[in-house]
């Protein structure tokens, strides 16, 4: 299986606000996604920008902890301000060992991080959004239902900086990470959309874990918006 990304922007959408990074540094695979939102000015830039950071944080971060991967993030986020402060958007970034298929997931907003074998995919994260929200009484209409569905209720901001949430899984031979934006998990996955039809951008970066090597990517993208970092170990 060899690593792939698919990255289109919605009908709905002046520009693809979609962006995504991967490399490998050692056994590490390293990977982060951002979906940049359109309510601001500058959502894109704040996809590419954070993007770039977040990979740059997971490199020099790669076997020290959560904690200090959040200090060094909170650091960087105190710079967005006053480029981004009217914009916000969701990630995802993993850190997975290829020797132990260990992989450290966080996630902040409505993109997810997901395992397929074969056609089943199974998501590990939840998003952050009013529709999984413990407690909300259920929609009364269709039109709250879109609400609950697209409220994030967490996500990157510059007025005030909100940690991602992190969680450790152990994969198996043959699984591939997801790495997903709700263009696609949502819309197209989840509402079943045509591609050519969805209105939001959709992206999805698939990661092997059967061998020792990223190796190249194969991409079918409607923008350059995949960085490759090839870092030595």
């Amino acid at each position: 299986m060899q690593a792939s990304w698919f990255s289109r922007q919605g009908n709905e959408r002046t520009r693809n606000s979609d962006v995504a990074a991967v490399g490998q540094r050692g056994q590490y695979v390293l990977a982060v996604l951002v979906d940049g939102a359109e309510k601001g000015p500058l959502g894109a830039e704040l996809a590419q920008h954070w993007a770039d950071i977040v990979f740059q944080t997971l490199i020099e971060t790669a076997t020290c902890s959560t904690t200090s991967l959040f200090a060094r993030l909170k650091q960087e986020h105190a710079q967005l301000r006053p480029a981004f402060l009217r914009d916000i958007a969701s990630y995802c970034m993993v850190s997975l060992d290829l020797t132990t298929l260990e992989v450290q997931v966080w996630h902040c907003g409505d993109c997810r991080v997901g395992l397929r074998l074969q056609a089943e995919i199974q998501w590990l994260t939840t998003p952050h959004v009013l529709a999984h929200q413990p407690g909300l009484p259920a929609p009364n209409s269709s039109r709250e239902q879109e609400r609950h569905r697209q409220q994030l209720t967490r996500c990157l901001n510059a007025k005030r900086f909100i940690p991602p949430e992190c969680s450790t899984f152990t994969l198996e031979q043959g699984q591939a990470l997801l790495l997903s934006s709700d263009g696609y998990w949502q819309e197209h996955l989840e509402s079943g959309t045509l591609l050519h039809c969805l209105r939001d951008d959709a992206s999805l970066l698939v990661l092997p874990t059967s061998s020792r090597q990223l190796g190249q990517i194969t991409q079918s993208a409607d923008t350059n918006n995949l960085r490759y970092y090839a870092v030595q170990a």
